[in-house]
């Protein structure tokens, strides 16, 4: 049995395409396994994406409540500021009237002293001493 031209011809033709569907069809399985992979790729980083967000927002709330505390520490620092400065002035005037008492006190001493003496020597020298105390 020998096969004519046109017979070698076809089955040619037909063994040609059978190694190209296979060939195609190997090439579809493996672009099926690689969208697949890709798509199992995908969930991963759809499911990192949702717990990065999820960490972004308790990050943000840790934030928003350290502002808050930072701002109400800030609040108190300044108004600790404003006691200092007012305890600070106070000091300094309770200084100065302290000055003014002890300078009034020595001024008072010294007159009496002065008037204690002078009324001494003022005895001893025949001048009757003041009655300034005896009329207060």
């Amino acid at each position: 049995m020998q096969r004519s031209k046109g017979e070698k011809s076809s089955e040619h033709v037909l063994a040609s395409l059978r190694a190209e569907k296979e060939e195609l069809e190997s090439s579809l399985n493996k672009e099926k396994m690689q969208s697949l992979q890709l798509k199992q790729d995908l969930a991963e980083a759809e499911t990192r994406n949702t717990d990065l967000y999820k960490e972004l927002q308790s990050v943000r709330g840790q934030l928003a409540a350290e502002q808050s505390r930072c701002f109400k520490l800030e609040v108190k620092l300044a108004e600790l500021r404003q006691k200092l400065q007012t305890m600070e002035t106070l000091q300094k005037e309770l200084e100065l009237l302290q000055r003014q008492k002890a300078a009034s006190e020595q001024a008072a001493l010294s007159a009496k002293q002065r008037q204690g003496s002078s009324g001494v020597w003022g005895w001893l020298a025949g001048t009757p001493p003041d009655r300034q105390e005896d009329d207060a």
